[in-house]
């Protein structure tokens, strides 16, 4: 099976993981995402409020092509940025707080 990110029309190969409780980054529920690219491929794709979904393929039993769709526009604030050796940077993209939403509500945006 092969996992993408979908930004617009374009997909990256990716690898994702989740993360209920991101106790460094206020307690807030957040994906890492992890592509290859260079700090500033990944500042270019990824931004605050981008929509974007989780796309993963495989092959059925039948030999076709499968592929499902996972909206992850919820998770729309953009965190850190991290590169590692090998080419490779994990970007984090977070939901936004219980006490960001309240304040949203009472202040608006």
């Amino acid at each position: 099976m092969s996992t993408y990110v979908k930004i617009g029309d374009t997909q990256y190969a990716a690898t994702i993981d989740g993360n209920v409780t991101n106790r460094s980054w206020d307690n807030r529920e957040s994906k890492a995402i992890t592509l290859t690219a260079t700090y500033a491929e990944a500042a270019a794709i990824f931004s605050d409020g981008i929509t974007w979904s989780i796309v993963q393929e495989g092959t059925a039993e039948d030999g076709t092509t499968t592929s499902t769709e996972y909206d992850n526009t919820d998770y729309s604030i953009l965190g850190d940025i991290i590169v590692h050796t090998g080419g490779t940077c994990t970007v984090y993209m977070g939901k936004s707080t219980d006490l960001e939403d309240a304040l949203e509500q009472l202040y608006g945006g």
